[in-house]
């Protein structure tokens, strides 16, 4: 499970500008800790919330490794099934796309497959690399690799995994 990508091998990040506000679409199925992720990011504490009807936007400094000094304005977009049809204007002119899974929901994989597969075909979203999370059922559960594992076999080809404690 490694953060790298590329034909040489090299860190996503590497290609990062670092002076930019780069856009990023945080999408995923209803109760998949989308919104619990945004606001780790933002307030470095577990919040709780509410489903998310319609969006959610925060500015966010990276503050660690190579993420450190960009700032990342990342929109955190309603997944329940009504919704999911308006993914498609969120990520139009965007730099990235984040899919959260959950990473217990066992029952849900499915559906989470072929959401982030029928994103991943769309013309729009092929200029970039699509990456994917696992959300926590507790903070301590964050990147199962029995969950993980099983993403590995067939996640989008230019994918990159992110799970890693936020």
């Amino acid at each position: 499970m490694g953060t790298t990508m590329g034909k040489n091998g090299g860190h996503f990040l590497d290609a990062l500008p670092s002076q930019a506000t780069l856009h990023v679409v945080m999408l995923g199925l209803d109760s998949a800790g989308k919104t619990t992720a945004l606001y780790r990011l933002k307030f470095d504490q577990y919040l709780n919330t509410v489903p998310t009807i319609g969006f959610n936007c925060e500015k966010i400094q990276g503050t660690a490794g190579r993420a450190k000094g960009i700032h990342f304005l990342i929109w955190d977009v309603g997944g329940q099934e009504k919704l999911r049809p308006l993914w498609r204007s969120y990520t139009r002119c965007t730099d990235g796309i984040l899919f959260v899974v959950d990473s217990v929901d066992v029952e849900r994989m499915e559906e989470a497959k072929m959401e982030l597969l029928r994103m991943a075909k769309c013309p729009d979203n092929q200029q970039f690399c699509i990456s994917f999370g696992t959300s926590p059922n507790t903070p301590t559960d964050f990147g199962r690799p029995s969950s993980v594992s099983e993403w590995q076999r067939w996640k989008h080809p230019c994918a990159d995994n992110l799970c890693r404690k936020l």
